[in-house]
């Protein structure tokens, strides 16, 4: 037998469709993304609707994305032990509850705990990834996995995008109706499309709920204070205490998880270079590129044009150019699979950092010129797109499979916490200058804060050359026993 060939096993051969697999999966993917978009349009009506203040609106993304993280590499690492398609129906089971409680109690509080319930989607990214490398064929497993990254972009646009038109026409309540709606039709769709995943909790093995127990909070309190410092200050006793708390408790979480034998976080991966490097390059991404620039572009696009940074867009008119953006990033992700299926992953990578480094000083030097600023806009979303869609085909090169879920789950909590730092950072930079009487950013703090997003893409770019390039003709995947070969030819 040829030695990159993987055998055909009787378990390969009762697969099921992969169209239908890859839809499965897709569709559990689109839950999370668009639960992750759908209220960003719609602040303004519900403060009016609930009359809140800002302030209080923010404990619906905050709640949200605490459990998010949370449930990112908890879930991840449930999937392994007891079977990702199961832990998947659950999650996005879970998610239908907190459509329904918010909706059929109606009151702003049960909106921020069905919010919160909607967070366990974070769990989706990393359950999917994994299933991704046990039910689908090796030599797809690239491309699979860039098209399911890839579609966060998308979803989420389309759930900023739907969610404006449905709190114009209809109503709040229809937006967690259309999620709610979404998450069953995942559920039915993964029951359907997915063989059953293997277990590999072994029996009688003891699960570390000391570990869940102690993550969830430090993880709570860092990423609490790092949110309340956009609207407290980092100087803040509230901001810096929770962070300080959320830090020791971390401590003592990391020492936990490095004595028990069957940690429910595996931090012993970070042994690995590889690892440590792909967790360094997404979160300087995800620091500027992605954290930062998500709050410097509406200031940009929706600014007025007598503001010294301002193009003059209306809130629907940058959510249809965000749509159209995801929609061609989306396209590049199948480019970006099979790039990383000939060359490695660090190929697209690499790609999209040096995209990010044309477009983003475009945005300073170029920002009155509204046609080249849409440019760059899309531009730079398909960097982005094969920077994200290329990270699971990274893991997937030295990460076992059995590791996968909380391998990708780790990767989605540096991703959440660096992103509220990034946002909190940027706010501060567009803060520190501005015109008198006004919130509306000098050039000179619009500058610094495109600088930053530079300097975390530049970091990015070091850590991508450190990784090791693979070789054209192989694609390695990480498997149980060690590091197997599969073959790279069509079928």
């Amino acid at each position: 037998m040829d030695g990159s060939q993987v055998p055909t096993t009787s378990s390969e051969s009762r697969r099921k469709p992969y169209l239908l697999v890859l839809m499965a999966m897709v569709a559990a993917e689109s839950t999370g993304a668009f639960e992750a978009g759908m209220l960003i349009a719609v602040v303004p009506k519900l403060i009016a609707d609930f009359n809140v203040t800002t302030a209080d609106i923010g404990w619906a993304f905050t709640g949200f994305y605490l459990m998010v993280g949370a449930s990112a590499a908890i879930g991840g690492r449930l999937g392994d032990l007891f079977g990702r398609k199961k832990v998947l129906i659950i999650v996005l089971l879970l998610s239908i509850v907190g459509s329904v409680v918010s909706v059929a109690v109606g009151t702003f509080a049960a909106v921020v705990v069905g919010r919160t319930l909607q967070g366990v989607s974070g769990a989706v990214l990393p359950l999917v990834l994994g299933i991704a490398r046990e039910a689908v064929l090796p030599r797809r497993v690239p491309v699979t996995l860039s098209v399911v990254a890839g579609v966060q972009t998308l979803a989420g646009a389309a759930g900023f995008y739907v969610s404006g038109l449905l709190i114009e026409h209809v109503g709040w309540q229809a937006i967690f109706i259309v999620a709610a709606a979404l998450a069953a039709f995942a559920a039915l769709m993964c029951a359907v499309g997915i063989e059953r995943s293997p277990v590999t909790r072994v029996s009688g093995e003891r699960i570390d709920f000391v570990g869940g127990a102690l993550f969830v909070p430090a993880l709570a309190l860092i990423l609490y204070g790092a949110t309340s410092s956009q609207t407290k200050g980092w100087g803040n006793v509230t901001v810096l205490g929770g962070i300080g708390l959320g830090v020791v408790i971390g401590i003592i979480w990391v020492l936990w998880e490095l004595r028990v034998e069957n940690p429910l976080l595996n931090l012993r991966l970070l042994a690995k270079s590889q690892y440590a490097l792909t967790l360094g390059i997404f979160a300087f991404v995800t620091f500027g590129a992605l954290g930062g620039m998500q709050l410097l572009q509406p200031i940009l696009f929706q600014g007025p044009t007598s503001a010294p940074v301002g193009l003059g867009l209306t809130p629907s008119q940058f959510g249809q150019i965000a749509l159209v953006l995801s929609i061609v990033g989306f396209l590049f992700t199948p480019l970006s699979g099979w790039l990383a299926r000939i060359s490695g992953a660090r190929t697209p990578i690499g790609i999209g950092i040096v995209i990010q480094l044309v477009t983003l000083p475009g945005f300073y030097f170029l920002r009155e010129d509204l046609p080249v600023m849409i440019a760059l806009l899309i531009l730079g979303g398909v960097g982005v797109t094969f920077i994200l869609s290329a990270i699971p085909n990274l893991l997937a090169e030295f990460l076992p499979q059995e590791n996968m879920g909380e391998g990708m789950g780790v990767v989605v909590v540096v991703g959440a916490i660096c992103k509220s730092v990034g946002i909190s950072a940027f706010a501060v930079v567009l803060s520190s200058a501005v015109v008198p009487g006004t919130q509306f950013p000098q050039v000179s703090a619009y500058g610094i804060a495109i600088g930053l997003a530079i300097t975390g893409i530049i970091i990015s770019m070091i850590l991508a050359f450190l990784i090791p390039r693979r070789a054209p003709t192989q694609r390695t995947f990480a498997t149980g026993d060690g590091v197997g070969t599969s073959a790279l030819t069509s079928e």
